[in-house]
């Protein structure tokens, strides 16, 4: 056993050693079981992200809301995100990732259900904002605990997955559900006027059933490191290298760690000075910037493009199923994210995407004129918008050491949050200035800024965490 000292001066070398470990583990069925669990909290997610724009004229018929009062409820869920993304982050610093994660989906699934009960738009405006908290730390703490549980070399293709089931699968089902639960069950449910709140209470009521399930999950072996508790991290490297979250069978816990591999960070309290070091503020500022205005523009898309449709001349019906049919595009981009993560840099995806996506957005403005042209280009547009989302969230994670990964990863996120919260505001006047065209010129120059603001972020292609962030811990 080493010495305080030399413990101190050896601590990439004793960082690097969980890495090792976590290779030598590789991916097994208890990495696929939790994935899928972080995943399902995710999916419920992308279909709440959803909702505010597909249900715009059951809210008008019940609450007499307008095109801005739309947008503002989108705005509220999206600053309730933004509070519970920062109350998460720190609360998965300290507590753990598995802790925050129940909790998140106790809180959405309350606001969920107030939601569906809401009498008057102030009290459907509070649920949402309830709602959006609960949200808000479910997909950056989720990420946080798939990069720290992985090896190395399948971290950015699992993290990237994740956004295959949220932001694609997601995004596709949502459109397919509202269709069917506002058109065809539209009069069974009670209305227009009220078919919306059933589609509430069946977003909310299996999200419950996850957090039961969520209590068999191991916690990320880092942060239990991180926080000195060396049993309880072995313990969880074991269940992964077993395959089995259940004790019964697992066998004795295999002592891969030592107390020489416990970092110097553990007693002192969370070093959220690190997250101010010029090399994290450059960080923040680049991944910061880029995530404004990729999910900014996703965001504005999906509120809006219901009514973009309906101004065209389509039915709310047939603007639905237009849109779910787009969002195919949005699966095809998270599947080649993840496809491209285990062998292209995220610098050269993101900024690759960001170029083809703001000539995509610029080909919508200029030449989507009927039903076809609408579809494929919006496609197109969508399939660039998952491809990036989906390589941000990934890259994310990365650049932060685990002392204050949540909460790092929360940060950026919440920026990309209020930009979903802020974008869709100013898109509104636009539209009615310019029309379709004047959006869409918008987000290709969102997409301009997005491509110079990545330049300046750490590539973190093929490095463990450890080797990533040794300068930062």
């Amino acid at each position: 056993m080493q010495s305080s000292d030399s413990r101190t001066t050896a601590v990439p070398q004793s960082n690097g050693r969980l890495s090792e470990v976590m290779d030598r583990i590789g991916w097994t069925r208890a990495h696929w079981i939790v994935a899928g669990l972080v995943l399902a909290g995710m999916f419920f997610d992308a279909l709440e992200q959803d909702t505010t724009g597909a249900i715009t004229e059951g809210l008008k018929a019940s609450f007499g809301m307008g095109t801005a009062d739309l947008a503002f409820l989108n705005t509220v869920m999206i600053i309730g995100g933004l509070v519970g993304r920062l109350a998460t982050g720190y609360m998965a610093d300290r507590k753990g990732r598995r802790y925050a994660l129940s909790f998140n989906l106790l809180l959405y699934t309350l606001g969920g259900i107030l939601s569906a009960i809401a009498p008057n738009q102030a009290f459907l405006e509070v649920s949402r904002f309830i709602v959006g908290i609960g949200l808000g730390g479910e997909f950056t703490v989720g990420l946080a605990l798939v990069t720290e549980m992985v090896a190395t070399k399948y971290r950015g293709t699992v993290a990237a997955s994740l956004n295959i089931g949220s932001g694609g699968v997601g995004n596709f089902v949502a459109f397919g559900l509202f269709l069917i639960v506002l058109g065809p069950l539209n009069d069974v449910l009670g209305g227009t006027s009220a078919s919306w709140r059933w589609l509430y209470v069946l977003l909310a009521v299996p999200a419950l059933l996850i957090v039961f399930i969520r209590r068999y999950m191991p916690e990320s072996p880092r942060f239990l490191l991180s926080k000195g508790r060396l049993d309880e991290a072995n313990e969880a490297l074991t269940a992964f290298a077993s395959g089995k979250l259940s004790r019964k069978g697992r066998g004795p816990v295999t002592p891969y760690l030592t107390t020489a591999d416990i970092p110097d960070v553990v007693g002192q309290s969370v070093p959220l000075r690190t997250l101010v070091s010029i090399g994290s503020l450059r960080r923040t500022a680049a991944i910061g910037v880029a995530s404004w205005m990729s999910f900014g523009a996703q965001i504005t898309l999906l509120v809006l493009m219901p009514s973009i449709l309906v101004a065209q001349g389509y039915s709310i019906s047939s603007s639905l199923a237009f849109t779910m049919v787009m969002n195919l595009g949005s699966l095809l981009g998270a599947c080649v994210a993840a496809l491209v993560a285990r062998n292209v840099g995220r610098r050269t995806t993101v900024v690759s995407a960001a170029v083809l996506g703001c000539g995509a957005a610029v080909a919508f403005a200029t030449f989507a004129h009927g039903t076809t042209l609408i579809l494929l280009l919006g496609g197109t547009f969508q399939f660039f918008a998952l491809l990036l989302n989906t390589t941000l969230a990934a890259w994310s994670p990365e650049v932060y050491p685990t002392e204050v990964r949540a909460l790092g990863t929360s940060i950026v996120n919440g920026i990309g949050n209020v930009s979903g919260a802020v974008m869709p505001l100013i898109a509104v006047p636009i539209f009615a200035a310019f029309g379709m065209s004047g959006v869409f010129l918008m987000l290709a120059v969102m997409y301009v800024v997005l491509a110079i603001a990545a330049r300046f972020a750490p590539e973190t292609y093929r490095l463990s965490l450890e080797q990533i962030n040794q300068t930062q811990v």
